[in-house]
This record gives C-alpha cells, structure tokens and sequence, in this order.
C-alpha cells in the first residue's frame, strides 16, 4: 500500500469534508495556502453504487489538489467495496469513511456519528473498504453521543468505543472532533478526550478538530493532545490563509496579517477556479463565499448587497475595484 500519510512532515494541516463547500476551487486554494491534504465533499456510497452523474461530478478534481482524500458515507457495508474501488481507480490518494456526521438529514437517518450504536455495521464498513483498495483508508468521527432518554438502543457511545472495536483494523489515519453529536459545533471542545484518544490511537496519524480559536491557540492544543496535526473546518470560512498563518507561527513564532488587497485577490482567484469548474450555472454557489471574504470589513453592508447579485468573476472584480 502507498499510504501517503507517512510521507507528511509533522504537524500535518488539513481541510474536512464540508457539504457545499469544499469543491475543487475551494481545495485548490486551500493547497495554495499550505493545506498539506485536502477532502472532498462527503459523497453517499448509494449514490456511487448506482453511478449518479451528479455525485461523479463531486468526484472532480485538479492534479495540484494532490494528496486528496474522497470522503464516503452510507449505512450499507456491502456498497463500500464498489465505491472505495471507484475512488482508487480515480486516482484519489486516499478514502475517508464518514462516522462523525451530525446533520439530520444523515444522522436522522443512522447514519455519520448514529453509526457507532451499530457497532457490526462499523467493523464491517471498515473492513469491507480496506480490503477493497490498496490506497490508505482513514476515518473521521466525534467524540461521541450521549444516551437518548427512554430508547435504551440509543446508549451512549463514545469514541474509544470505536477505537477498540477497530483495534486490529489497518487506518491510516483518523480525524476526531472535539464534540458530542448533541452540541456539534458550539461550545467547548474536549481536549482532555481528544489526549485519550490520541493515546489509544497509535497506529497512524490522529488529526484534532473543531478546537480553532485562534492560530496561537493551535500550537497549545497539538502540545496538549500530542495529535499529529490539524483538521482545520468552518474556521477556513473566507480565510484560507490560516493554514500559512499556522505554519509560519510554528516554524518562527511569528505570522502576518493578510490585508485587504489579499483578500480581494483571494477571493477574485477563488471566483475565477469555481467558475472555470462550474460555470455560470454553478456560479450562484460563489456568493456565499464572497459574504466570508468581506465580513468585517467597514463596508461590509454595502458589499453584501452586491455581492449577493453577481453572476460571473468580472462583476466580482468590478464591484472589488471600487473599494
């Protein structure tokens, strides 16, 4: 197996998979500003199973995206081999399975964290899918879900729940968020548990997530936990610069602001490559990263009226031209 994760200086800093946000302008420029890996958008193995175009077209990637992971979900183990095999076949450096994911519309259904309460279901996902393939197979999760009231099904579970089921499973590496499925993106991250599972977990890498305050706070949590690295989340909302900020902090204490003019260029190259992908049908999905890029700035009002009616590049450029 190649697996490209032990080839990684530490500490490694990635992107997650993020629905409707993490295509291929935003991983490029992502890889750009010092992303060491990048995901995909998490894609249904029902989806790849009965070769859907749309979830194919997810699937899309760049030669300078490189190492990318495609990230998977689904609560059906016998449809992983199919679609693990797909991803390899692309050409993906790795393929990442799905257990951590809060949102109803797969949670709801038992999947993404709910999967852990099916515990057989997970060992089989799992082996399934590295028996598939011959590139890494990695996994993100949660620390866990509490016990739901009057369904004694739905005990609690928690990550080292996983972690010892999983124990004589080859991963690669593992990404582990720093909060329960009942509070998944507020509040306090447990760091005290991400150091416990960093300690179970031995065998490859372990990436913290969800604990970004600052990036001088990244440093103290990579020396609490000791995890390898950082999976960097919602905190990359219009800031892709942290991953430079991060590196340039732990090689020399130091790092620069980015400045208006980087911005405005960021988010013209950042316009540019999703509409070079998507063209001016998909174009509709930049404003939303357009509204990332100016919040905070004296102007941001008037930008956001804007900048929520463009329809190509060039009006971006326009409208960011005269400020």
């Amino acid at each position: 197996m190649n697996n490209f994760w032990e080839k990684l200086a530490l500490p490694i800093l990635t992107t997650t998979p993020m629905a409707g946000i993490t295509d291929s302008a935003w991983r490029q420029l992502g890889k750009k500003w010092g992303a060491d890996v990048v995901y995909t958008e998490f894609v249904s193995v029902d989806a790849l199973f009965y070769d859907s175009q749309k979830t194919l077209q997810m699937l899309e990637y760049k030669a300078n995206e490189q190492p990318i992971v495609a990230q998977i979900f689904g609560k059906r183990s016998d449809l992983y081999p199919k679609a693990a095999k797909l991803i390899e076949k692309l050409g993906f450096a790795g393929v990442d399975i799905n257990f951590g994911c809060p949102a109803k519309k797969v949670a709801g259904h038992g999947g993404g964290i709910c999967l852990l309460r099916d515990m057989d279901t997970v060992k089989k996902i799992v082996a399934n899918t590295i028996e598939a393939v011959k590139i890494p197979v990695s996994i993100k999760t949660r620390i866990g879900l509490n016990a739901v009231a009057g369904s004694p099904e739905k005990g609690k579970i928690m990550a080292v729940d996983l972690l010892d089921a999983l124990q004589d499973y080859p991963l690669a590496a593992i990404i582990v968020h720093g909060r329960t499925y009942e509070t998944p993106f507020t509040g306090p991250v447990d760091l005290e548990m991400l150091k416990t599972l960093r300690e179970k977990f031995t065998k490859g890498i372990f990436l913290i997530n969800g604990s970004f305050q600052s990036v001088e706070s990244v440093v103290s949590d990579l020396k609490y936990t000791k995890a390898d690295g950082i999976a960097l989340a919602r905190s990359l909302y219009g800031k892709p610069w942290l991953f430079k900020q991060i590196k340039d902090y732990l090689l020399t204490g130091q790092y620069q602001e980015i400045t208006w003019p980087e911005i405005k260029a960021t988010a013209i190259e950042h316009a540019h490559l999703l509409y070079e992908n998507k063209g001016p049908k998909g174009f509709q999905e930049m404003r939303k990263h357009l509204l990332f890029y100016v919040k905070g700035h004296p102007q941001a009002s008037e930008l956001r009226y804007n900048l929520v009616r463009v329809n190509s590049p060039q009006e971006v450029e326009k409208i960011f031209s005269e400020i």
